[in-house]
């Protein structure tokens, strides 16, 4: 895992993440199972989000 986060250079995206609110985190993912294959969105607070790929490049 390590191997994978240094080749995406995920540590060096986490470093410049400031303070979250962890709820809306935990929200943010359970609300994005359980819905079409591909569809990309998630809700949090009755917002929808999209986290599809051509969205957050």
């Amino acid at each position: 895992m390590q191997e994978t986060a240094e080749q995406y250079r995920w540590i060096d995206f986490n470093t410049i993440i400031g303070k979250c609110n962890i709820s809306w985190v935990e929200e943010f993912y359970a609300n994005a199972l359980g819905y079409a294959v591909d569809d990309y969105t998630s809700t949090v607070r009755g917002k929808t989000i999209s986290y599809a790929p051509d969205v957050i490049d």
